[in-house]
């Protein structure tokens, strides 16, 4: 058993190196931010780093095991890359995500009463297009997730669901554009912007999960339909009847 266990060890593989360190990376960066408070400097990023490193060996220790796992030395030395990345981006992450809650601010989407339903409405959209959330980090399987939308890049789904696109993305841009009253007339572009860049993230996503890809097809409607509701909020307001 330990001889075809052994036999069966891999070696060097790039898609999982890579996988391993993506995976790691949050724990640094959320490892720093927690732990500061007890300390700093070299003492904080080393001992997030041991932390990490422990944590990996006991993960791969386990694995040994498991019939289904197979515990690598590479995988340890990945993962410790992992949060060190992590550790080192951590105050350029922090430091962008105040940027945009501080730029999201000036907007007034904060104190909007709407920002709840546009919550909501960005988390439908998600779950929706994501479901079942078949997410993984390992890069190998894109190849074959990508393939239908290789191999007809339109992949037309049909009357019904190229509606259906246009009008959630539709309603997303309508809710975004009336949830940023600071920027007056700027809202509905703004909205139509993100909204487009919204639907861009979702169906990269549904591509890299393999759950039934998004085409031209469909994001040509995503985009006709946050124009449209970034247009009729732009209406609304400038109306004065929201």
């Amino acid at each position: 058993m330990d001889g075809q266990r052994g036999a069966a060890l891999p070696g060097f593989s790039l898609p999982d190196v890579t996988q391993n360190i993506l995976l790691y990376i949050p724990f640094g960066i959320f490892g720093v931010w927690t732990a500061r408070r007890y300390a700093s400097g070299i003492s904080l990023y080393a001992g997030i780093i041991g932390v990490g490193l422990l944590y990996s060996i006991a993960m791969e220790l386990l694995q040994t095991v498991s019939a289904a796992r197979i515990a690598s030395p590479l995988d340890v030395i990945a993962n410790a890359i992992g949060v060190g990345i992590g550790v080192w981006v951590a105050p350029q992450v922090e430091q962008a995500v105040g940027l945009v809650v501080e730029r999201l601010g000036t907007t007034g989407l904060w104190a909007s009463p709407a920002r709840y339903v546009l919550a909501a409405v960005a988390a439908a959209i998600v779950i929706a297009a994501w479901y079942p959330f078949d997410i993984t980090l390992d890069v190998s399987t894109l190849s074959e997730r990508s393939r239908p939308f290789r191999r007809d890049p339109w992949l037309w789904p049909g009357a019904a669901e190229l509606w259906w696109q246009a009008i959630r993305f539709g309603v997303l841009s309508f809710v975004m554009a009336i949830s940023l009253p600071r920027l007056a007339r700027r809202a509905a572009m703004v909205a139509a912007t993100a909204s487009i860049a919204a639907a861009m993230l979702v169906d990269l996503g549904q591509l890299g999960m393999g759950h039934y890809p998004i085409g031209v097809a469909a994001f040509l409607s995503q985009l006709a339909g946050a124009s449209v509701g970034a247009a009729a909020a732009f209406a609304v307001t400038a109306r004065g009847n929201w």
